[in-house]
């Protein structure tokens, strides 16, 4: 029984495979201090698939692949876990709501959320198993998503059942494609989404909340992809790219390409397909890789200016430096061409405008091109502004 609603979902895929043929608040600095990170959401935030994935609670450990702890290197800090397989946003509500995650959230610095996909994978699961009469007391919620990577395995039919399935299968395709249980799923997150962020806000007022969107694991099948866009997109209304209290991490644009889920659709070799959703290891990557940048994003000082160089006879370098205030220090760089590799020829701090060096690094009369790239420590990671403008000198 537990395989029998992938092979309705495979056969879906398969018939409408036939058919196209035919015809932020920003944490505070603080020196010395790392980061308090928690992930919050469903088995894409836990890292489900990956080596290493568990749902023991004994070991909350994200995956070392995952995004959540890619993150978290980059933060040098470790995550602590509230990702579980299978949620959808009401059990984010009761898990906010059981205070279970009161203490880590009150010391939390950076909060990522990953939730949504279930509260249509759930709902569209079980207009399937009421198209093709399944018994839903059969079927465990929380292995949903382990059946859908698992359980590809085509069913032994005869012509004539073949036949009654690809007929249902069309029906159904028609149905989802303005079903009003999906819509309405659609309006229920949002409205579920915006208490989650205030329960978040209300338990970790100083944390940085970084929120993914819903991408579409079947964008490149043929309408399946369409019909999950359709609702994907609707979903996708609930968040907004220029909200003032978290930052939106577009996910839904980069994963239109197929390798980034361990989707596998070969419709040459049905028996070997696999609907699984989740993303690979590489989708995982390009996740950790946005919310790196938005956190560079929120943290990387303005750029400094080069306001001038000097060169004495003794070989002496003296730059002028302009720094920006939320800037705690600079790096002067330094090449032979404009448009070669900057090395980093020293450092200075806020306080310190005026750079001299007398290094052998520099050769006499020879003439460099010099910039000045500023940056901030935040709990432990720095950040670095833009590169300044670029001065050349040649060394007396």
């Amino acid at each position: 029984m537990r395989k029998r609603i992938c092979s309705f979902l495979t056969l879906l895929c398969l018939l409408a495979a036939s058919i196209c043929a035919s015809p932020g608040t920003a944490y505070a600095k603080a020196s010395g201090q790392q980061a308090v990170y928690t992930a919050f959401g469903d088995s894409i935030a836990a890292g489900y698939g990956l080596s290493g994935y568990t749902d023991s609670q004994d070991t909350p450990a994200a995956p070392a692949k995952s995004y959540q702890a890619l993150t978290a290197a980059f933060l040098k800090t470790k995550s602590q876990n509230y990702a579980v397989t299978g949620s959808d946003s009401d059990d984010c509500i009761e898990l906010l709501t059981s205070q279970k995650a009161d203490a880590d959230l009150a010391a939390t610095d950076v909060i990522t959320l990953s939730i949504g996909s279930n509260d249509l994978l759930l709902p569209f699961i079980q207009i399937v198993m009421d198209d093709f009469q399944i018994d839903p007391s059969a079927i465990d919620p929380a292995q949903i998503e382990d059946q859908i990577k698992n359980g590809f395995t085509l069913p032994q039919l005869d012509l004539s059942q073949m036949a009654e399935y690809y007929k249902k299968a069309e029906a159904l395709l028609t149905e989802l494609s303005d079903h009003a249980t999906l819509h309405a799923q659609a309006r229920a997150f949002a409205e579920n989404f915006q208490t989650i962020l205030s329960l978040l806000h209300e338990k970790a007022p100083d944390a940085e909340i970084y929120v993914t969107n819903i991408y579409n694991p079947f964008a490149f099948l043929p309408k399946i992809g369409e019909l999950a866009d359709r609702y994907i997109q609707e979903i996708n209304q609930a968040f907004s790219k220029d909200a003032p209290d978290y930052t939106l991490i577009d996910v839904y644009t980069p994963f239109q390409e197929q390798e980034l889920t361990n989707v596998q659709a070969d419709f040459q070799h049905p028996a070997s397909l696999s609907l699984d959703p989740h993303p690979s290891v590489q989708g995982h990557a390009v996740i950790a890789d946005l919310i790196i940048r938005a956190c560079k994003d929120a943290h990387s000082p303005k750029p400094a200016v080069l306001r001038s160089l000097y060169s004495d006879s003794k070989k002496k370098l003296t730059a002028q430096i302009k720094l920006p205030a939320d800037a705690d220090g600079y790096q002067l760089l330094y090449a032979a061409d404009k448009k070669g590799t900057y090395k980093k020829l020293g450092k200075g701090t806020s306080g310190q405008k005026t750079f001299q060096t007398s290094s052998k690094k520099l050769k006499s009369q020879k003439t460099y091109y010099f910039k000045v790239r500023s940056y901030q420590v935040v709990k432990g990671v720095t950040y670095y502004g833009k590169d300044s403008n670029i001065l050349k000198i040649k060394i007396s």
